[in-house]
């Protein structure tokens, strides 16, 4: 069964999300891009707080939107969340000349890297395939542009399909994400990646609005197939 990542941005969302049901909690700060960082002491503060109540709850923290091939700063910002007790560290991997580069520093870190490969202009399956040979915890696919549409709008079901296998043949786990809907839902299923990242479609408004608990558990039954799909019509592009 895919699971469901939350996005939040504060310890309030973070509580709320895990008792309606999240399976990962992902912090991030939506306001400051796509994969934006929080400040590290509110990391630390979320992950002690969270832990109190949710011993076994996986949490990860995204590192920050970073410029492509500047591997000084992945690491010394991977560093930074690494060392606040998160499970997980996110760092965006545009596609380019210097990703495979980036990735094979990024998995040379101390910590559990994810990769989150930008799938705005297309997925790169060779990334994918360096990605899983070195090891990785997991890798994700997401979008940077959140405005122009969702992942299944940039990237093919069939690359999909094929960066979900590739995962699953070298035992890593694998998640999709990058303006997700509710009604994208059924298409997420159909792939079954390990988990699917959310954000705004857990929103009343805009990515950068508050969470609603109510979505959380909505979104999580409609993932485990116990609820049909409803789309909220309302709901803007992650």
């Amino acid at each position: 069964m895919t699971r469901l990542l939350t996005s939040v941005r504060d310890l309030a969302e973070a509580r709320e999300a895990a008792a309606a049901g999240a399976d990962f909690i992902d912090l991030k700060e939506p306001r400051a891009g796509a994969l934006g960082a929080l400040a590290p002491a509110r990391v630390s503060s979320i992950v002690r707080m969270l832990r109190d109540t949710w011993p076994d709850l996986p949490v990860s923290a995204t590192i920050g939107d970073l410029p492509a091939g500047d591997h000084a700063a992945i690491v010394h910002h991977a560093d930074r969340i690494g060392r606040c007790g998160v499970d997980y560290v996110k760092a965006g991997v545009a596609p380019g000349p210097t990703a495979h580069e980036t990735l094979t520093r990024m998995r040379a870190l101390p910590w559990a890297m994810v990769p989150v490969l930008l799938c705005d202009d297309g997925l790169d399956l060779r990334l994918v395939e360096h990605a899983c040979e070195l090891g990785f915890a997991a890798v994700m696919a997401d979008t940077a542009r959140k405005d122009t549409g969702s992942l299944f709008h940039c990237v093919p079901l069939a690359v999909l399909d094929s960066m979900v296998q590739t995962a699953r043949a070298h035992e890593i786990m694998v998640g999709l994400a990058g303006a997700l809907r509710i009604e994208h839902v059924p298409r997420v299923r159909a792939l079954q990646p390990d988990f699917a990242g959310f954000r705004s479609a857990l929103c009343s408004g805009a990515r950068t609005g508050r969470l609603e608990a109510a979505r959380v558990r909505e979104l999580r039954a409609a993932l485990s197939g116990a609820a049909q799909v409803v789309p909220h019509e309302a709901v803007k592009a992650a």
